[in-house]
Parts: structure tokens; C-alpha cells; sequence
């Protein structure tokens, strides 16, 4: 299958994924590691290793589009917080070195703060990995369009 690969620059987001952000009023906090169960249920295992955060990866000037994700995951992740996910499966390139994961991506929504510039990754923890580094996706053709 034929491969589309895009490539952009690691940028800080709000750390709210990986709970890291500092802010003590802050509602929401470590989202993913509180999504991840409901992940866990439709992906499986493969799941265990997904690091609690993001990676942000801008693209602008170019946007993204998901046509086909791989899964839709609805869930209720936090009291009074439902959100639907699409994950689409991709091989992130960092140093010459592969790692396995997903565009993850939270359907517009109040909780949902990045533009379509910004694909939000899914991975394993990437050794020395900093913001400003570039970054490749590779995903299967047809799964994603730039706009």
C-alpha cells in the first residue's frame, strides 16, 4: 500500500495531554492517560505503550483532513465529558528511527484546542525528542488529505 508521508516541526502545545501543564484550576488534565482505557478497549494491547501525551506537529502552512480513520472510539472520559476520537495508524520517523502510532485526532469540540495545522500524534515516548525537531508521518494513502 502506498504511503503518504507528511513532515512538520514538534511545537508545545498547552500540555494538558501529558498533565504537565502547571495550571492548578485546570478542569481537564492528563487527558490522555484518562482516554486511554476506552482506546485500549477498540485498539488492544498495542495501547499499553502509548505515552501519556502528545506530540504536536505543525504543518501550516498546510492543514490536514481525516477521510478514513481507522477507528472511532465515543466515550465518556471524564464526568460530563464525551468526546468521539479517530486514530489513524502511522509510523512516526524521529533521528533515523521508527516508532508505531497514531494521528490522533479529537472531533471539533469544546475540548478540542489545536487548528488542522497541527496533527496531534500518539507514540511510544521518543527518546530525545524536543520541540522544534522535525518529524515525518507516514500514513497509508487515503487515510488523510492535506487542504
Amino acid at each position: 500500500m502506498q504511503q503518504l508521508i507528511l513532515s512538520g516541526r514538534v511545537k508545545q502545545g498547552l500540555r494538558i495531554a501529558s498533565g504537565l501543564n502547571p495550571d492548578p484550576t485546570l478542569k481537564l488534565n492528563n487527558t490522555i492517560f484518562l482516554q486511554k482505557p476506552f482506546f485500549k478497549e477498540v485498539v488492544g494491547p498495542r495501547m499499553d505503550n502509548i505515552h501519556n501525551g502528545t506530540v504536536n506537529l505543525h504543518i501550516g502552512p498546510q492543514e490536514f483532513q481525516i477521510l478514513k480513520p481507522d477507528h472511532e472510539i465515543t466515550c465518556e472520559w471524564a464526568p460530563g465529558v464525551t468526546e468521539t476520537f479517530w486514530l489513524v495508524g502511522a509510523t512516526i520517523a524521529h533521528n533515523d528511527k521508527n516508532y508505531d502510532g497514531y494521528v490522533y485526532y479529537p472531533l471539533p469540540s469544546a475540548v478540542k484546542n489545536h487548528g488542522d495545522d497541527t496533527v496531534e500524534l500518539l507514540a511510544e515516548k521518543i527518546p530525545g525528542l524536543q520541540y522544534g525537531d522535525s518529524v515525518s508521518v507516514a500514513v497509508p494513502e487515503g487515510k488523510i488529505r492535506f487542504a
